[in-house]
């Protein structure tokens, strides 16, 4: 048996950015993208999952199925320069959110 496992990696301890984090955001933390299970200050560890559906703040025009990445907290199309890639949609921008496929 493998000795070398350390977890399924869906929830993570990270320490929180500059400006902290708000449980239900989401962050990116270098290029890997998670959304924040609890609030904490900046410098703190916080919760952070990997994995799942999060109905998070969207630009306009986006659709269901489209690569995405996420730039100032927001989803924005994959090929925005400044974006770090996060997932795809599964449903279309709607008053200013869409539903991610979170995937890292």
């Amino acid at each position: 048996m493998a000795t070398n496992y350390v977890q399924d990696g869906d929830v993570l301890q990270l320490t929180a950015p500059a400006g902290g984090v708000v449980s239900g955001g989401i962050y990116a933390i270098d290029k890997l993208v998670v959304v924040a299970i609890a609030d904490a200050k900046a410098g703190e560890k916080f919760a952070a999952k990997t994995k799942g559906v999060w109905s998070v703040p969207a630009t306009a025009g986006l659709t269901a199925g489209a690569a995405v990445g996420l730039e100032a907290g927001v989803i924005v199309a994959a090929a925005t320069a400044e974006a770090v890639a996060c997932g795809k949609l599964v449903t279309d921008t709607v008053g200013g959110f869409a539903d991610l496929l979170l995937s890292n």
